[in-house]
């Protein structure tokens, strides 16, 4: 169990991080990798150095993005990026120049705008760089990436560690004719039922492990479907890999990791979005129990911008004397922007132009502040 959550929770291991943790999880992937294979559809990469659960979700989601980025920019110089150190050999070493003018040639057919004179492209390489370091697939053996966002002319002597080949996501299928993420969470059109059966066990198995929450609008939706009649088995599977119970309701589906239990991100978290977020939560609650909001057939609510916007404001001057002085006096706009990607990062809402749609999951999580004696 604990290294199945290990697994989850790091994008990979490498023996020079942790010798003790890589070798005890290699001497457990024998056990571990039939039921990633059955019920996941996961694949392990098991080298000499290095492990890696590949964690295709069982649907895209924003929260699956790498956290270090700011703009689509990234993921293409990333892309670029990765297609230079697999030209390189393991252990070779490359100047910043070089790589700035492969990626001139990789990326720019892509992204006409890409200049390094301009700040902006400058500083979305450095962010690429960075989290390359960070995660191993390059070294800096002199100068430092962070310097090249000011001066372009920076020089940086760079080491290729070979972890590339490993990064990729091999999908054993032919990806070439698909234009839209719903190519890649559905299964082929013309594959036999057999096919579509197991694709539909990938999916529940993933979106329950990775999502927060699983959620559907029409009982005849497979995935509802398979929870509903496969509960016990699932529930079962997930507590020996995981460890935790699974809330299965009319229109959504939780499973929760044992308390205290470390298992990726936990909300709420210790800090003041989290107070803010169950704080409006029972707000609305309240407002929608009383008539005041509309909830839909699938427990949903919908509010526009400025209603929401209301609601925080109402809700800050009410609690204004109980929150950090930075959610106190910080602009309302750029709170509530605050606010709306730690609920879309939650899966508790997210928006369509001006109107912000409340999952049904939150009304299960509410907090108030404690009255004063």
């Amino acid at each position: 169990m604990d290294e199945f959550r290990t697994l989850l929770n790091q994008f990979w291991i490498r023996r020079e991080d942790d010798r003790e943790l890589f070798y005890r999880i290699r001497r457990k992937l024998p056990d571990l990798r039939r039921t990633l294979r059955d019920q996941f559809g996961w694949e392990v990469v098991s080298t000499e150095t290095l492990i890696r659960l590949v964690k295709e979700p069982g649907k895209a989601d924003a929260a699956f993005g790498i956290s270090d980025f700011t703009e689509i920019s990234d993921y293409c110089l990333l892309c670029g990026v990765l297609l230079m150190l697999e030209d390189k050999d393991d252990g070779q070493r490359f100047l910043l120049s070089e790589l700035t003018q492969a990626l001139s040639a990789y990326v720019k057919p892509y992204w006409p705008e890409l200049s390094w004179e301009r700040y902006q492209c400058r500083a979305s390489l450095v962010r690429v760089l960075q989290y390359s370091e960070r995660i191993g697939l390059l070294h800096s053996c002199e100068g430092e990436s962070n310097a090249f966002a000011s001066h372009q002319e920076q020089e940086v002597l760079y080491e290729n560690t070979g972890l590339c080949r490993y990064f990729s996501v091999n999908f054993h299928r032919d990806i070439s004719g698909y234009t839209s993420l719903s190519d890649f969470e559905n299964p082929p059109v013309d594959g036999p039922d057999s096919d579509r059966g197991t694709f539909r066990t990938y999916r529940v198995y993933r979106q329950l492990a990775l999502a927060p929450a699983v959620y559907w609008t029409d009982p005849a939706d497979p995935v509802y479907a398979y929870i509903k009649n496969q509960r016990g088995m699932v529930e079962h599977n997930l507590d020996e890999t995981i460890g935790g119970t699974l809330q299965v309701y009319h229109n959504g589906a939780f499973f929760l990791p044992e308390e205290g239990v470390p298992c990726g991100d936990c909300f709420p978290r210790d800090q003041m979005l989290s107070d803010i977020i169950l704080l409006l939560f029972e707000r609305l609650s309240e407002k929608t129990a009383c008539g005041i909001f509309d909830r839909t057939a699938d427990d949903r609510i919908h509010l526009t911008y400025q209603a929401f916007f209301d609601e925080l404001d109402a809700l800050r001057r009410e609690h204004q004397a109980q929150w950090g002085k930075t959610a106190a006096e910080k602009e309302l706009s750029a709170l509530a922007q605050d606010v709306l990607e730690e609920l879309s990062y939650w899966g508790f809402a997210f928006v369509d132009q001006d109107i912000i749609t409340f999952n049904p999951g939150f009304s299960l999580w509410q907090g108030i502040y404690p009255k004063k004696q």
